[in-house]
């Protein structure tokens, strides 16, 4: 990692609501391991603000939506069992270099059975089984054939600001 990189979380809004639901999750069960995976998701996104980052690159794989571009966090509440939860992240670069990177947090929710890949693949408007390149490679030769660019969120575009939360 770049010594001076700065970091900034963002929650998308599918991400709020993935923390909304594991709130209510740990409110109907205080006390609980609904209660304690909460806080522990709450902790683990404050770590993936600034400079930590404690994630793993996903790498393409047919049977998703392509995630390359993105990272999986595991989120655990008790240190003798695997971590039950992932985040999905992906870093966008500032433009011009030297700013703020945003870290948009795509998904929130179970490791079972790619539960949380599957929905960061929806949220990102991807299908199954096509890669980035491929992805950007068709918008080109829509463009193209349109004589104009595409509207809409590229690959790389973030999230409107304005909906998202950010830490300080």
């Amino acid at each position: 990692m770049t010594e001076g990189l700065r970091i900034k979380v963002h929650l998308s809004p599918g991400a709020r609501q993935d923390i909304e639901r594991l709130n209510q999750r740990a409110l109907k069960n205080p006390h609980s391991r609904d209660e304690a995976l909460l806080e522990a998701t709450i902790v683990m996104l404050h770590r993936l603000n600034g400079r930590r980052h404690p994630t793993k690159p996903l790498d393409y794989d047919s049977r998703f939506a392509d995630l390359s571009d993105c990272d999986t966090t595991y989120v655990g509440a008790d240190p003798h069992e695997k971590p039950p939860l992932r985040i999905v992240s992906r870093d966008v670069r500032p433009e011009p270099p030297g700013g703020i990177t945003r870290r948009e947090i795509v998904a929130i929710g179970a490791r079972r059975d790619s539960e949380v890949y599957r929905t960061a693949g929806q949220r990102l408007g991807r299908p199954v089984g096509v890669t980035l390149d491929q992805l950007a490679a068709q918008r080109r030769a829509s463009a193209a054939k349109n004589h104009a660019p595409q509207a809409g969120r590229g690959l790389d575009t973030p999230a409107p600001v304005g909906a998202d939360l950010e830490f300080d």
